[in-house]
């Protein structure tokens, strides 16, 4: 798929990754923060510069079928309130294992990713309707950003994805799994599972998604 505007948003990395970039892939728009802006905000600076009718996040620590962007795009056009595409996503180390099929919302409204270390053994080969996509590979309109606004940026990193699902199903914007769209991620390649930064950025912005979305009885 060669439609196209790659936009890389470095969050003041100290690992010599700008260099690289403008060197091997000059091609690619490069944009350079001063601060470690967390996920939500560094991915807005993203967003805000960006033109196109659809707006792909995707992680640093992920690899892509080819083609993953076509899968996506085709099946956001579909049907006009098809506001977001959640991807199949599995493990870079262990690419027989699933990651995420969409994030769908438990009684409690925990938000989990659906089929989460699970073998993919084409239980989850079906297009469904989810909650939203899970943010390391994720597509959304940009009408709908622009309806319902960007990523929440006092989230920092985890979880903003789910708040953003909230906004855009309130709004009336559906979200679709789509089985074709395969990514593979490198799970917590930089904060690490079970991270006390992980753990408490995670539960703190879980509790801010209640306190917006629940009335004090659901509380």
């Amino acid at each position: 798929y060669f439609n196209l505007e790659l936009i890389v948003v470095d969050n003041c990395s100290r690992d010599g990754s700008v260099v690289l970039l403008e060197e091997i892939f000059p091609q690619v728009k490069l944009i350079k923060s001063n601060e470690n802006l967390g996920f939500a905000a560094g991915n807005n600076l993203g967003i805000r510069e960006s033109k196109g009718e659809y707006i792909i996040l995707r992680n640093n620590d992920t690899e892509a079928e080819p083609d993953w962007v076509e899968e996506l795009v085709k099946a956001s056009q579909s049907a006009p309130d098809i506001g977001m595409c959640a991807s199949k996503v599995k493990y870079l180390q262990e690419r027989n294992t699933l990651n995420s099929t969409g994030v769908t919302l438990f009684p409690d409204l925990t938000a989990i990713n659906r089929g989460i270390g699970e073998k993919d053994s084409g239980q989850y080969d079906s297009s469904i309707s989810v909650f939203c996509p899970y943010g390391a590979a994720a597509l959304y309109k940009k009408a709908m950003l622009d309806q319902i606004g960007f990523l929440d940026e006092d989230y920092f990193m985890f979880r903003e994805e789910d708040e953003l699902g909230w906004r855009a199903n309130l709004a009336g914007w559906k979200c679709v799994y789509v089985p074709t769209g395969v990514v593979y991620h490198y799970r917590s390649a930089a904060t690490k599972v079970g991270s006390p930064f992980k753990l408490y950025y995670g539960e703190r912005n879980r509790l801010f998604t209640c306190f917006k979305y629940l009335p004090w009885a659901g509380l």
